[in-house]
């Protein structure tokens, strides 16, 4: 994979391998956006001479007092160059360097650029899903050094060899490249609709990389009993949070976790998914099944205040959630226990539920509403798992698992 251009390098002694007859020194690099090369400066003061003991010393004070001073930006005052808001950048990076905006127009700025508007649209996940292949091709650029060039000069051909450089260096599989051309496509759409461009350069590139199935593998009838019996009395909060993915179609990442008492309507079986958590942005509803919703109300989560999480912490309603990998992780200790194989995962509940929601009568495009699809092409992604007659079944959940 292509570097990320160096930034930011912090102090450290360069001891000349223990040899006390040359000249010690700290080194320090920095980079400002829009510049090549780093900037660099050495201390010699106080470890150039003397014995190794008092050299590591001396340069153990000067590199704790320097890191301090770069955390704080200290090497950037009097700068003639400022940095953008750069949504590029690293957590560490984005501390020292802030939100100022960088003079020098370059494809880095355009591509940041874009990422600001994507982080208002999308959620925390897929903005993340956008920043990280956002990184990836913008570490290729400089690779390729065109990352400070005009955005103009990026041409079809770079976004070809940089779709070979994913398949053949990379190794990455069909679906995952597919994945940077969609979100390159986007960006390049957005650089058009602003005049920045003249036509979009990601058009008709080749299908490349490995096929592989990265799909949740269903749960078996038989799989599906075994792991009740062991869960639903051992693990009450887990067994409903496997029966609201299987029944309900919800996300078992930002929307399972963080589900709280408000979003339920018990009255009308009903339950909220708010837009902050929702995927696509959007405020949705979603219909329980009613035998779902007399264990829901027999766990008394009725009686809760409306603000608590559900799947909160010492598997009781609170006002802290699990961790991200809780709900996960315990359902994997049940799995592991039967002998199940591992490529049956918790979110191969959801993958179950559209199944068995398909097998028991409903047609493919009750199964995108039910899903919460935006395209029928994801929705086919299911169907493609399974064979029969869609068409002609015409039912609802009328069983429990």
């Amino acid at each position: 994979m292509a570097k990320k251009s160096a930034i930011i390098i912090f102090p450290h002694l360069n001891d000349c391998g223990g040899d006390l007859s040359k000249d010690w020194y700290v080194e320090y690099k920095w980079r400002i956006p829009g510049e090549t090369k780093l900037r660099k400066e050495r201390i010699y003061k106080g470890i150039y001479s003397g014995d190794e003991q008092s050299r590591r010393k001396e340069a153990a004070k000067i590199i704790q007092a320097k890191t301090k001073w770069m955390q704080k930006g200290g090497h950037l005052q009097g700068s003639e160059r400022k940095v953008y808001a750069d949504e590029l950048v690293y957590r560490q990076e984005a501390k020292m360097y802030g939100k100022m905006q960088e003079h020098v127009v370059t494809t880095r700025t355009n591509l940041s650029r874009f990422l600001s508007l994507v982080k208002q649209k999308v959620n925390a996940k897929s903005f993340g899903t956008y920043q990280s292949k956002i990184r990836i091709f913008n570490s290729w650029l400089a690779a390729q050094k065109l990352s400070e060039t005009n955005i103009k000069n990026i041409d079809r051909n770079h976004i070809l060899n940089f779709a070979v450089y994913l398949s053949e260096e990379e190794k990455l599989s069909k679906l995952t490249i597919d994945k940077y051309i969609q979100i390159l496509h986007a960006f390049f759409e957005y650089e058009l609709d602003n005049g920045r461009i003249e036509k979009n350069p990601v058009v008709k590139i080749p299908k490349m990389g490995k096929t592989v199935d990265f799909s949740a593998v269903p749960f078996r009838k038989s799989e599906r009993e075994l792991l009740k019996k062991a869960i639903e009395k051992t693990d009450p909060q887990l067994w409903l949070a496997c029966q609201i993915q299987y029944y309900c179609a919800i996300r078992p990442g930002t929307e399972l976790r963080l589900i709280k008492i408000g979003w339920f309507d018990f009255e009308s079986c009903k339950l909220r998914v708010p837009s902050e958590r929702a995927k696509n942005k959007k405020t949705e509803i979603v219909a329980i099944p009613d035998f779902l919703m007399k264990e829901i109300k027999a766990m008394q989560l009725h009686l809760y205040d409306k603000d608590l999480f559900v799947f909160g912490v010492f598997g009781r309603p609170a006002k802290q959630p699990v961790g991200k990998n809780t709900l996960r992780n315990r359902f994997n200790r049940f799995r592991d226990a039967l002998n199940i194989s591992p490529d049956r995962k918790f979110y191969s509940w959801k993958h179950t539920g559209a199944i068995q929601l398909i097998n028991n009568g409903a047609k493919p495009y009750d199964l995108m509403n039910h899903l919460r699809h935006k395209s029928f092409d994801t929705t086919q992604m299911y169907l493609r798992k399974m064979g029969g007659d869609y068409e002609s079944k015409i039912s609802e959940f009328t069983t429990e698992i």
